[in-house]
């Protein structure tokens, strides 16, 4: 790695960095730690999203070793770690940035199954529960924490993989509006199915 390619890395770093702290410390709310979610507190709650997605990030590690992506890495057990270990950094940072802002602006992260009964509507409430928030009182604000987490994640991943022919910034991008999706097809997976 030539002396320009690292330091444009760790500045892309630097930047990840500094909007995490910048979102952070420009909400004036308090986090609180004890919050109820259910029957977890947030800290349980978090700590069961890290075990979820280190699995997750440990099975599609196996999907990119079968797809060679990013090929920088190569193949065999070397390759696997450094591909779950990225997966499993990405989805670390998503989720922490996500939990955190979402303590701080004492948002939700449940979901909330629809109140209607119409198939479309219950389809329409289950992706739109990727991108808002409902609220306690049945209203509905940006889910600020969680399109956050998802694109911080992703940039950070972005920072640290071998980009070939593409931009960080075109990765970033790519897998955070990913995850999002991804989001909504676990909504619809409640909607339906739990």
């Amino acid at each position: 790695m030539t002396h320009t390619n690292a330091s444009s890395k760790r500045r892309r770093l630097g930047i990840a960095s500094f909007a995490v702290l910048a979102i952070a410390t420009a909400v004036p709310c308090r986090a609180s730690a004890q919050a109820r979610i259910g029957n977890h507190t947030r800290l349980e709650r978090f700590g069961i999203d890290l075990g979820y997605g280190v699995l997750m990030g440990l099975a599609f590690a196996g999907v990119d070793q079968a797809r060679n992506d990013p090929p920088e890495w190569g193949g065999g057990g070397k390759g696997y770690a450094r591909r779950a270990a990225s997966n499993v950094g990405q989805f670390v940072i998503q989720e922490s940035v996500t939990e955190g802002l979402a303590a701080i602006m004492n948002r939700p992260l449940d979901y909330q199954h629809c109140k209607c009964t119409n198939k479309g509507a219950r389809i329409r409430h289950a992706f739109a529960g990727a991108v808002m928030d409902q609220m306690p009182d049945g209203s509905y604000k940006l889910a600020v924490p969680r399109i956050t987490g998802a694109y911080v994640g992703s940039f950070a991943q972005a920072a640290w993989r071998p980009h070939g022919n593409n931009n960080w910034a075109q990765i970033g991008l790519g897998r955070g509006t990913a995850s999002i999706a991804v989001g909504g097809f676990i909504n619809l997976f409640h909607e339906f199915v739990k």
